[in-house]
């Protein structure tokens, strides 16, 4: 029984109180069938003091999946018993919303009675006061209703399997066309004649096709991360790539299901942009296309000692910054959804690391001192933390003193349109985030997001995916100071030019989210604020360039 009930039927007793000791001593004999899960049984008597009867004798009577009839003059006498309860039983009876079981408990003249028609019980309908052991009576009951339990939960599985059989039809249907990313009309035409056809509801239908186009999306985006990740193996190692390169994009292919076909696919379009050219003597030299491409979008600053600063192309754009109202978690600092237009510009391809930090701390001052290791977590490539907005616009002074280039923090604007990417959804990798994917508190989950792992530090950069722009760790790990100063939300002329916006406060604004903060927290469009003089081991930051000058 337990197997086959995976929810327990509600069982209500309609009853006068002139009969309590026989619905009690009922209750007792049904011990059985509550312990293992089968039912759950309710009845006036646990209403709890100061409770409103009427409401919740309402309220059980209609949850009800079997409703136990307790028969006798007393019974038929109540005028509530009679024209509330076994009204309502009966309406619900013939509705096929609930199964109604008269039981005799004492004679009564009941064969008119609105439920006259009904089996009732003990068998025979004979009054369990009439038996010579009411023991045997009740275990007759028992047994009786525990047979009507077993008949409904086998129809409600029926009714589940065949439901569930619908909507997976309907599922593969709509995710059959909805593979191209959308849903014609034509086709939407169709699945509305095989709706009809499954009797689903409106909102069914609605939501599965919902979720096809969603699933199309996420994975679009997985399948566009996995060409990156090859760009990017490609352009390290060259083609062939060598087996620890191979192993990871397999693992990263199974991890996210994608399909053989697809896969096979984006290295053919790779594999295309290869050419090999002969120098002569048998020596062959593999030029990859490919790799002008990249160097298109990004260039890499040499700080000296081996250390250098990859910086990334972020194309020009317009889209909007903020979030909308339907956002999960939003907050009204994130408001108004508005539209920016946005400037070419070079972004730092990750935070700016602790061994980054100390060349450009010991080059000459500019304004103020920089302690040249300030982070509480130590590793060469971890991000520098433990810094204050005035100590990286120190730094930014002295990286553009060494360089020759122009070098500073992105807006605000810039570097929510630099994290996106292109997507429109609460983080750029889709509806929620996990711990594979990002460094914070996986203790927390956002959205349908399950719990993680929580590191309570640091991690080196770029352990975790790149988002479209080929940009790392732009949620969580550390906070990233921008060049704004924090204003409550984006009315009263924020600018639409993705210029920073500057005012008269003492705090900053900050992007991302850090390792120790809440998923919701670490959202595209999530605005943080702090005095910039403060330092912690969650602050850090990124360097933008405005144009790039070739030296």
């Amino acid at each position: 029984m337990t197997e086959a009930s995976l929810v327990s039927l509600k069982v209500f007793f309609s009853y006068s109180h002139a009969d309590e000791p026989l619905k009690n001593e009922l209750v007792k004999h049904l011990g059985i069938l509550k312990r293992q899960g089968v039912i759950l049984t309710w009845d006036d008597r646990q209403i709890p003091p100061g409770g409103e009867w009427n409401q919740l004798i309402n309220e059980n009577l209609n949850a009800a999946d079997i409703i136990l009839l307790l028969v006798s003059a007393d019974f038929i006498h109540s005028e509530y018993c009679w024209d509330v309860e076994v009204t309502t039983a009966i309406q619900r009876h013939e509705a096929g919303e609930a199964c109604v079981i008269p039981i005799i408990l004492r004679s009564v003249d009941w064969d008119n009675a609105p439920f006259g028609k009904l089996q009732a019980l003990p068998k025979n309908a004979l009054p369990i006061r009439s038996w010579n052991n009411q023991d045997d009576a009740f275990t007759n009951v028992a047994q009786g209703i525990k047979s009507a339990a077993e008949k409904l939960i086998r129809e409600r599985q029926q009714k589940q399997a065949i439901r569930e059989a619908a909507i997976a039809q309907y599922r593969q249907k709509a995710e059959y066309f909805a593979s191209d990313g959308k849903i014609s009309f034509l086709e939407l035409d169709i699945l509305n004649d095989l709706q009809k056809k499954l009797g689903l509801l409106d909102s069914e239908a609605s939501a599965i096709r919902k979720n096809a186009l969603e699933f199309y999306r996420i994975y679009k985006e997985k399948i566009e991360t996995y060409r990156l990740f090859l760009i990017n193996f490609i352009d390290e190692q060259g083609y062939p790539l060598d087996e620890n390169a191979e192993t990871e994009l397999k693992e990263f292919q199974q991890h996210y299901k994608l399909k053989d076909e697809d896969v096979v696919r984006i290295r053919k379009e790779q594999e295309a942009k290869l050419f090999t050219e002969n120098l002569g003597d048998g020596v062959v030299l593999e030029v990859v296309r490919l790799r002008k491409e990249q160097e298109a979008k990004l260039f890499t600053e040499n700080l000296g000692n081996g250390v250098v600063l990859e910086m990334v192309k972020i194309p020009g754009g317009q889209f909007l910054m903020g979030s909308p109202q339907y956002e999960l978690e939003r907050n009204y600092s994130e408001s108004p959804h508005h539209s920016v237009t946005v400037q070419p510009f070079f972004m730092g391809k990750f935070p700016v690391t602790q061994r980054q930090w100390a060349i450009v701390a010991a080059v000459e001052k500019v304004n103020i001192d920089l302690n040249p290791d300030p982070s509480y977590f130590k590793g060469a490539n971890r991000p520098v933390e433990n810094v204050s907005w005035d100590d990286v616009i120190e730094f930014c002074a002295r990286l553009s003193n060494k360089t020759g280039k122009i070098y500073r923090l992105p807006s605000e604007a810039e570097w929510e349109y630099a994290c996106r990417a292109g997507t429109t959804t609460p983080f750029y990798c889709g509806e929620t985030i996990t711990t594979d994917l990002a460094n914070y508190n996986g203790k927390y989950t956002y959205n349908s997001g399950s719990m993680g792992e929580f590191r309570e530090q640091t991690t080196y950069v770029g352990k975790f995916p790149p988002n479209p722009f080929g940009l790392f760790d732009m949620h969580g790990n550390v906070w990233e100071w921008c060049q704004d100063t924090w204003h409550e939300n984006y009315y009263n002329a924020a600018p639409t030019d993705a210029s920073p916006w500057i005012s008269d406060s003492k705090e900053r604004l900050l992007r991302g989210g850090s390792w120790n903060s809440n998923p919701w927290i670490c959202r595209s469009a999530f605005r943080g604020k702090w005095a910039s003089v403060v330092r912690n081991d969650r602050l850090g930051f990124r360097v933008a360039v405005t144009v790039f000058i070739t030296t």
